[in-house]
Parts: structure tokens; sequence; C-alpha cells
């Protein structure tokens, strides 16, 4: 992305389409490219150093990342990429050549499954990673 286009950013959430999928207000007019990853946040209160009573910014509530699935002119759809641990799971089978073949259990090894977006709003932020 060039400079003038991630002056463009934070975007902002304007669907939520489901738990994991939502689109924002920037598009291929403004450099974003399918796969691009994003992070979503709110904001949330401004923070002081306790030592200074200086501001240390607002607080980003991380709502997930997701990468770019569909982008148009000026609308970008992006996908969660967050996934739940992996799953191990032993299926145990009855063979009677068990005794013969010394098999009788398999492990199956089942990938994550999409979590989502942990409550995304409309005017939620965005901005790439």
């Amino acid at each position: 992305m060039t400079d003038t286009a991630s002056s463009r950013f934070p975007a902002k959430i304007v669907e939520i389409i489901s738990e994991d999928r939502v689109a924002f207000n920037r598009g291929s007019n403004e450099g974003v490219k399918k796969g691009q990853r994003f992070l979503v946040y709110a904001l949330g209160k401004e923070l002081l150093d306790p030592e200074t009573g200086e501001s240390l910014g607002q607080l980003e509530i991380v709502r997930g990342t997701g990468a770019a699935v569909h982008v148009q002119d000026r609308l970008t759809t992006i996908e969660s990429d967050a996934r739940s641990p992996s799953v191990r799971r032993v299926i145990r089978r009855t063979d009677p050549y068990a005794m013969f073949s010394g098999r009788t259990e398999e492990t199956i090894e089942e990938s994550g499954q999409t979590t989502g977006f942990d409550s995304p709003q409309v005017g939620d932020f965005v901005k790439p990673l």
C-alpha cells in the first residue's frame, strides 16, 4: 500500500455479515488487496501513565484479525482467521483381526474451526497488519 493509502486507515466497519465476516469502508481505490490481513478493534478509555499522569492514548480492544476475501472499489469483506485449537480424538475400533494386525486404535487430528470476531460492532476500527 502507498503512503497515501495507509493514511486512509483506520477504516470503519460498516456491516456485520456473520460472526466471522465483516465489511469495512475501504477497497481497491485505497490499495486494499485480496488476502491482505487486517486488525479489527474498538477503542477503549484513555489510559494515563501512573508515574507521570501523561496520556498513553486509548486502549485498543482487539476484536480479532482477518484477511480480505472480497475487495470492491470502496468496500472490503474480511473473514476472521482466528481458529480454535486443534482437536485430537481417539477412535477405538473393534477389529476381529486386531490380535493379528496389532492395530486396536486409530488417532484422528482435526484442524480447528474458525472462531470468528469477538463481538464486532458497526463503527469499530480496521487497520492493516
